[in-house]
């Protein structure tokens, strides 16, 4: 991943305000949610709203908006500045090198690396980067938070988290390994397409077209079966991961509840809990896949990482 390592550096001054949004937004979030929990447990005892209350929520839930805001224009823009710095540098790579060595360039695989590899690799810059961040620091963060709320009750609703992130590592292994299959199907398939276009003229010259039609036909049905293969295990072993993620919220309305009624916990605090619940076992529902995507995402840029040229000097915005 030293490419990566070259990508953020040379957009650190980017990345680092992205990072620190990040956290602002989390601080927001449960700033919002303590204070939506002291409005509930004062409506609960029958008590008066004051409007300095009020107007303190509506200025939080609008900072929240914007930061929120602020937070997809320039995690969007970094995103896009890396995929350009990423496709530069593989360009660069190319008009550094002797004319020898571009005669023995297999045009081909350097299209489909282009085409396939980088493309990859974008989308995953733009789907994934900063949602992974954001999800880590609000996993920490609302963790944290709840502990310091109640205790036993972060403790006892988030057992079956353990579990669950065993579950996660073994189906994103499952799912990767899938994927990869699909790639190796894609990548003869390429090949293969690249091996007609070198030797088109003999083919043409012995009218072996049919024989070797036959032939694309059969590694084209190989990546369909590989690609059917691949959506079948995500799907199945997502929809078990989305099942399970489902159980510490019913262990928090149970506990939670009973604590409620027994006047330990204040109905405000458990509406917070169950608020916030997803910000720590919710985020466990598409992490298998979003693993094996991260897999796929550091395999496709240990491939290209040869044929890519990095400037690691900060440039000046």
């Amino acid at each position: 991943m030293n490419l990566m390592k070259k990508l953020l550096y040379k957009r650190i001054r980017l990345v680092i305000p992205a990072l620190g949004i990040c956290i602002l937004s989390t601080a927001l979030t449960l700033c919002w949610n303590l204070q939506l929990s002291a409005i509930i447990n004062i409506v609960n005892s029958n008590g008066i709203i004051t409007s300095g209350r009020i107007i303190a929520a509506i200025i939080t839930v609008i900072a929240c908006m914007t930061i929120s805001y602020m937070l997809s224009m320039i995690s969007g823009w970094i995103c896009e500045t890396m995929a350009h710095d990423l496709r530069m540098g593989y360009a660069g790579h190319f008009t550094s090198l002797s004319l020898l060595e571009i005669d023995n360039l297999n045009s081909g695989e350097q299209l489909s690396m282009l085409q396939n590899e980088i493309g990859d690799i974008y989308a995953f810059l733009h789907n994934n980067l900063f949602s992974f961040a954001d999800d880590a620091v609000k996993f920490i963060a609302t963790f944290i938070w709840m502990l310091w709320l109640n205790p036993s009750l972060t403790l006892l609703f988030n057992i079956p988290t353990v579990f669950i992130t065993l579950y996660t590592a073994y189906a994103s292994k499952v799912i990767g390994k899938a994927v990869h299959r699909s790639q190796q199907a894609n990548a003869h398939m390429n090949g293969f397409a690249d091996t007609l276009i070198a030797v088109f003229p003999i083919l043409r010259l012995f009218d072996a077209a049919q024989l070797i039609r036959a032939q694309y036909n059969a590694a084209l049905d190989q990546w369909e079966s590989a690609r059917v293969i691949e959506e079948n295990t995500r799907a199945k072993l997502m929809s078990l991961s989305a099942v399970l993620s489902c159980i510490p919220l019913l262990l928090l309305t149970l506990i939670g509840g009973t604590q409620t009624v027994k006047g330990s916990t204040a109905i405000g605090t458990l509406y917070v809990f169950i608020n916030l619940s997803g910000n720590v076992s919710g985020i466990m529902m598409n992490m298998p896949g979003r693993i094996a995507m991260f897999r796929k995402f550091s395999a496709d840029m240990m491939r290209i990482e040869p044929f890519v040229s990095i400037q690691t000097g900060r440039i000046r915005k």
